[in-house]
């Protein structure tokens, strides 16, 4: 039933729900004017006894016995089937419709109803393959009578009237099989009305507001629904439209800001170009300037003043190159050149280049590595995402502390944790970390975090930052194994 409409489901559903009410009330219905109709021709039958009680009763008032036979006999009709009168003393039929009778046993079926009877009733019962109505009515020996017949008996005889049911049965039957056109004519006009109705009130404004639907999903945000209604619909549409006007308004913005930022990356592609160009054009001169100045070194004597005025201008230039290198990397960065390589051993030699420096700012490194985790990465480039991320970590620790570096498999990545116990970051600094060119010290070009997240992604990686202010920064690398 998933693949119905929801106009057909509500069709469908109210359908079974009319069909099981009407179909309750049209039997109860029938049941009811089956028993008005049994009850009209059970009357009917009463009156007819009663008739033909009363018939005989003056027949034999005006001292007409030869008549009595006859008149029974005349009394057969269409509905009327048997007529007799027996003795109940001894079970004998006295007189009959049907001449043949007369002198036999009346039924054990009538007798037995006869006694068990608190007054004459109609019952309906089987004679034969036939139903009918019959009624047991006793005949009084009234004072009338006892000048003939004496006062001996107490009741002269039981009339006993048997009519058909097949009139009776007949407009049963009719009244069923109208009873079941009037249900089904009932249930196909509201089964027809309900399905107009549905379709004007709910189907074709659902509809609407699909085609509405689509038009806005091919990108046209400029089409509304009618909200005229003042129902559920009316209010879904004005609720739609809102939708869409806050939709339009958002397109709007994503289209302005995306413009704005299709400029700025154009000005940042711009600035790289011409960052590597100066950063070209710097290279070569500062290696000679550094060749220089270390010739002019060599000249001093170590306790000349002047050879650690040179060795700063040395350690300047050094800054600078490391700049120039940076902005080169970050303006023209080179596809990763991977082999397979001992995570640990590409850790550790990180751990080597600033373990004399830790040493230094007396911080204390410790490493725990899984073991065997072969991957292939560039170990060159990685290496620099482990310095950059460690040199930032001593660097916030001045005073010592504990640089703690693990890796770990988890799922099909391996991960590298560098956590540091330093002075954190601050939670509106931390958003901006990766950015080019941020950076929380007074020092540096803020590229080294933004290089190494491109490195990092560049293998089909991520790098996540965690960090709490007076607790310590904890940096996660993770990295495909395969």
């Amino acid at each position: 039933m998933d693949s119905i409409s929801l106009k057909w489901k509500y069709v469908i559903a109210t359908l079974i729900i009319l069909l099981f009410i009407i179909g309750l009330f049209s039997l109860y219905n029938l049941k009811y004017q089956e028993k008005v109709i049994k009850d009209d021709d059970k009357e009917r039958v009463r009156l007819i006894t009663e008739i033909i009680k009363n018939g005989l009763i003056t027949i034999m008032l005006e001292g007409r016995g030869k008549d009595f036979q006859k008149f029974l006999e005349s009394l057969v009709a269409e509905d009327i089937e048997e007529v007799r009168i027996f003795d109940p003393s001894n079970s004998t039929i006295v007189a009959s419709s049907i001449p043949r009778e007369i002198g036999n046993k009346i039924y054990n079926e009538d007798i037995l109803k006869y006694k068990s009877q608190i007054k004459p009733e109609v019952f309906s019962h089987k004679r034969g393959q036939r139903v009918v109505y019959s009624m047991l009515v006793p005949i009084y020996n009234e004072r009338p009578c006892q000048r003939c017949h004496g006062k001996d008996h107490k009741i002269r005889g039981v009339l006993d009237v048997e009519i058909s049911t097949m009139k009776t049965m007949s407009k049963i039957k009719t009244l069923r099989v109208r009873m079941i056109i009037f249900s089904l004519l009932t249930f196909l006009a509201l089964g027809g009305a309900l399905t107009v109705v549905t379709n004007l009130l709910v189907t074709r404004p659902v509809e609407a507001m699909i085609k509405t639907m689509k038009k806005v999903e091919e990108g046209d945000l400029s089409v509304r629904v009618d909200e005229q209604r003042g129902d559920e619909i009316g209010r879904l549409a004005a609720s739609f439209n809102s939708m869409v006007r806050e939709l339009q308004r958002a397109h709007e913005e994503i289209q302005r800001c995306h413009v704005e930022e299709m400029k700025r990356v154009e000005r940042m592609a711009n600035l790289g170009e011409l960052a590597a160009a100066v950063a070209h054009e710097i290279k070569n001169p500062l290696a000679g300037i550094s060749g220089a100045v270390q010739v002019i070194a060599e000249e001093f004597r170590d306790d000349d003043s002047k050879k650690e005025i040179v060795s700063d201008i040395l350690s300047e230039i050094e800054r600078l190159d490391k700049t120039v290198r940076d902005l080169l990397v970050f303006a023209k960065p080179t596809s990763p050149k991977k082999v397979s390589v001992d995570m640990s051993s590409v850790i550790e030699r990180s751990v080597g280049l600033v373990r004399a420096k830790a040493e230094k700012q007396n911080i204390k490194i410790v490493t725990n590595f899984a073991s065997d985790v072969t991957v292939r990465v560039d170990p060159e480039q990685l290496a620099q995402v482990f310095l950059n991320i460690m040199l930032n970590a001593i660097h916030a620790m001045p005073e010592g502390g504990t640089l703690t570096i693990n890796h770990y498999m988890e799922e099909k990545n391996i991960v590298i944790d560098i956590k540091d116990t330093g002075q954190g970051i601050e939670p509106d600094k931390l958003k901006n970390i990766f950015k080019p060119f941020f950076t929380t010290k007074h020092t540096g070009t803020g590229l080294g975090l933004s290089i190494s997240k491109n490195i990092v992604e560049a293998h089909g990686g991520d790098i996540e930052v965690f960090s709490e202010p007076g607790i310590g920064t904890t940096f996660r690398i993770k990295i495909p194994a395969t």
